[in-house]
């Protein structure tokens, strides 16, 4: 692991000197990005069919939702989809668009880090984002451009009893009386590695102190042990946690398991177990937190085949219609354009809107990510490697 940060370091360091092609004369693509951002749907849709004609357009995508095929029901273009893990996605920019190869129009991915100081600052990726769509969107979710949210949220097995409330502090969770929570392992999963690092922030600082005094009783003191309170959690959490590969594993075990079964899962695997005995913790108030959020970003590749229409298709993610067709049917995803709710099939399970789980969430935090990550990714990985 200390080889693979020690890469990631050099890594960083070459990129600053690199030009982006950003900084050079302006492409092909770009210029297609600024025209389209401000193009009607129509107009838009008319120059992608000129341009695509019979072919497919091509897109790589951390999230197998997008092989639904509305978008070519209502547009009448075909679309190819491929779902490379978090670390071949990046393999992929680098060895294709880095070489200037055609392999998809449109990326679907996740991991801020990497996106910004990798894929970004290579030049590899560019942004788009249509006007329309600005005034119903966070300026933070705008660039790099956020398409969806998904939560991965805190539940246990009740044993039947929904009002037991078995879980009220998020320091149970570190507590080994509560030992063998399950976790996506932070060295495979980045959601859950940039959750642990985002939790690092002055805010969930306060938040995490706020929570240790109604546990325990007593303000929390830096015995120098950890640098802050957020550690000590995670520490505590990650030594008491069991790692477990697969939401769908997790979501299984807790439905199966006995009173008091715990673990971090997406919540659309919900839909996918008897969920007669499982309680989200986020419904109980849990002091703390309830779980965490982690966005889905969407951009075209520098080299895009299809400009006009991988544009297309991006403003098709962000509207009503397309979140629905592709996202909003299941729980657990959530669209950054405010005007578009949540499913009456997601209320049955007993979802919320994105605007409750802002109060409730660890939502990554990019900015924090950036200026913390490799002391945060040393000390998180020496304590996962331990375990």
């Amino acid at each position: 692991m200390k080889k693979s940060i020690a890469l990631l370091i050099a890594l960083s360091l070459c990129l600053s000197f690199l030009v982006p092609m950003s900084a050079l004369a302006e492409t092909d693509v770009q210029k297609a990005i600024a025209e389209a951002a401000s193009m009607s749907w129509d107009d838009l849709l008319a120059k992608a069919k000129e341009e695509i004609g019979e072919n497919p357009l091509s897109i790589y995508s951390n999230t197998s939702r997008v092989k639904e095929d509305s978008f070519t029901a209502k547009t009448g273009i075909a679309i190819v989809t491929d779902n490379p893990t978090d670390s071949e996605v990046y393999d992929r920019l680098e060895k294709e668009v880095g070489n200037n190869v055609y392999g998809a129009d449109v990326y679907l991915l996740q991991d801020c880090f990497m996106l910004t100081n990798f894929a970004i600052a290579s030049g590899w990726l560019e942004n788009y984002v249509p006007e329309e769509y600005k005034p119903v969107m966070l300026e933070s979710d705008q660039n790099p451009l956020v398409c969806i949210y998904l939560n991965r949220l805190f539940f246990y097995n009740d044993g039947g009893d929904k009002e037991a409330k078995l879980f009220k502090n998020v320091w149970q969770f570190t507590d080994p009386e509560f030992k063998g929570t399950e976790f996506k392992n932070p060295m495979d999963e980045k959601s859950s590695m940039n959750f642990l690092i985002s939790l690092t922030s002055e805010k969930w600082q306060a938040k995490l102190a706020e929570a240790y005094k109604s546990y325990y009783g007593k303000d929390w003191e830096n015995t120098g042990e950890f640098a802050n309170i957020s550690y000590e959690w995670i520490y505590k959490f990650l030594m008491n946690c069991t790692f477990v590969a697969k939401d769908s594993t997790i979501a299984s075990d807790i439905a199966s398991g006995a009173a008091g079964s715990s673990g971090l899962f997406v919540f659309s695997k919900l839909r996918s177990v008897d969920a007669a005995n499982i309680t989200a913790c986020a419904n109980d108030g849990i002091e703390g937190f309830a779980g965490l959020m982690y966005p889905i970003y969407g951009q075209i590749a520098a080299n895009a085949k299809y400009p006009y229409t991988a544009c297309l298709y991006i403003n098709y993610l962000l509207s009503a219609e397309g979140y629905n067709n592709i996202f909003g049917k299941e729980m657990g995803t959530y669209s950054v354009n405010s005007t578009t709710g949540i499913s009456e099939n997601a209320k049955t399970y007993g979802d919320q809107p994105l605007s409750f789980w802002q109060d409730c969430l660890v939502f990554e935090d990019a900015e924090h990510v950036q200026n913390v990550y490799f002391e945060a990714l040393d000390q998180i990985s020496q304590w996962c490697a331990s375990k």
